[in-house]
């Protein structure tokens, strides 16, 4: 492939213009000229200079523009994902699902993971379980499937009740660097991010809503019955299921409660105000709602198991990455949190990885001290 060519699809796929033809002509290029002398390095960092500099050859992108440069990065070790770096680049979701992984600073999966807490106040450490049926409430079978994903089967009857007649309900939480997937009673299937938590009925059943509460991030696929409305709580928000699936960001550290919409409908509603939302529409609450376009695939990604960043801020950026590798970060420089940057990679990457990506692409210095990232102006 001669250089125009080369130059014409990282174009294209920096874009997100590129066809799945086209994409697979550049994947094909990549394995080529990169997959078999990646996997013979023993070390990360010389897996990604190597990458980085042929790309840089091939492309001539050291003298591109800023987003040119940070976007080669990322891709300079894209398509190598079963070596050590496992950075990915592609605006395509895999089939596979991330259900319960927990990393550290190492990239090594943490003890625990997910716990559910049951109605009666018992919890169980989800990653220990076995597979099977873990718990009975009532008329409702907790199943831990052997994806690792959590199923709640009800066998008919009536709406479980606790001892006062009130809904029995379960809570779902995961610590940093975990997530989780769970089927609700309903069929609705949620996907839970790092350092979040889900409370909802053990069933249904006899209800006049699904109503539950989200702290933290989750993804939902509902399954829409327009006569039991599904409503999700975040703080003062509720959002609303009208045929759905969306993404619900609801973090204490963040700037208000984001709903993005993937497809369907959803209405969200924040006291008096309100916002009917279309697919790739995301609404932000702060004070007041606003309402915009948003790239869905970099809302999602962490669904996949990806840190997927388009130009975002470098604390939008330190804050996702602080939740997932269990680390706190201190801003030398306070001007570098406004700082933008792209990056593409699996979160099971080393947190070292990640770090050399941002360092070799803007102006900022990490240094790491224990579990405490500094951040400083080069």
């Amino acid at each position: 492939m001669d250089l125009q060519r080369i130059n014409e699809l990282v174009k294209k796929y920096t874009d997100g213009t590129a066809t799945e033809a086209e994409e697979e002509e550049l994947n094909a290029w990549y394995r080529e000229k990169s997959y078999h002398d990646a996997v013979s390095y023993e070390k990360e960092d010389e897996v990604y200079h190597e990458m980085l500099s042929r790309i840089h050859e091939a492309t001539g992108l050291n003298t591109s523009s800023r987003n040119w440069k940070k976007w080669a990065v990322a891709a300079a070790v894209a398509f190598i994902a079963i070596t050590a770096t496992s950075i990915y680049f592609t605006k395509h979701r895999p089939k596979q699902q991330l259900v319960q992984k927990g990393i550290d600073t190492t990239g090594k999966q943490l003890a625990g993971g997910a716990i559910l807490t049951l109605s009666n106040g018992s919890q169980v450490l989800l990653s220990d379980a076995a597979n099977g049926d873990i718990a009975t409430q009532g008329n409702v079978t907790v199943t831990k499937a052997a994806n690792g994903q959590l199923i709640y089967n009800i066998k008919g009857g009536e709406q479980q009740e606790g001892s006062n007649g009130a809904l029995a309900y379960n809570v779902i939480s995961t610590p940093a660097g975990s997530q989780f997937m769970v089927v609700l009673p309903d069929k609705t299937t949620v996907w839970l991010n790092a350092m979040s938590s889900l409370k909802f009925p053990v069933t249904f059943s006899n209800a006049s809503e699904r109503r539950i509460t989200l702290t933290g991030e989750a993804y939902f696929q509902v399954t829409h019955d327009e006569k039991m409305p599904f409503r999700v709580v975040t703080g003062s928000v509720i959002t609303e299921d009208l045929g759905t699936e969306f993404n619900i960001k609801a973090y204490g550290d963040e700037p208000g409660i984001s709903t993005t919409l993937v497809s369907g409908a959803a209405r969200v509603i924040a006291g008096e105000q309100q916002a009917s939302l279309r697919p790739g529409e995301q609404a932000n609450y702060q004070s007041a709602m606003k309402v915009s376009k948003v790239n869905i695939d970099d809302v999602i990604a962490w669904k996949d198991g990806y840190f997927r960043f388009d130009d975002q801020s470098l604390e939008t950026i330190m804050k996702a990455m602080s939740r997932w590798y269990n680390v706190s970060y201190i801003f030398e420089d306070q001007s570098l949190r406004s700082e933008t940057f792209g990056v593409v990679a699996t979160r099971q990457s080393n947190i070292s990885v990640l770090l050399n990506l941002l360092e070799n692409t803007g102006a900022a210095r990490f240094r790491q001290e224990g579990t405490t990232i500094m951040i400083s102006r080069k």
